[in-house]
């Protein structure tokens, strides 16, 4: 299945390839959209179903 996710600060020549996509939010209030349909992020600021409504805290 491949090799684990590397757990150590050095990547080698893999963080060569990563590149800046200059990608940001779709929409100007896309916290407050996300917020809206999956309640407040967790400590790591990742946006889930409330879990009154069966999704994952």
């Amino acid at each position: 299945m491949g090799d684990p996710r590397p757990t150590s600060v050095d990547l080698g020549d893999q963080a060569a390839h990563l590149t800046e996509t200059g990608n940001g939010p779709t929409l100007a209030n896309e916290q407050d959209v996300l917020r809206t349909e999956f309640g407040a992020p967790d400590e790591r600021g990742v946006y889930g179903a409330p879990a009154s409504q069966g999704g994952a805290a």
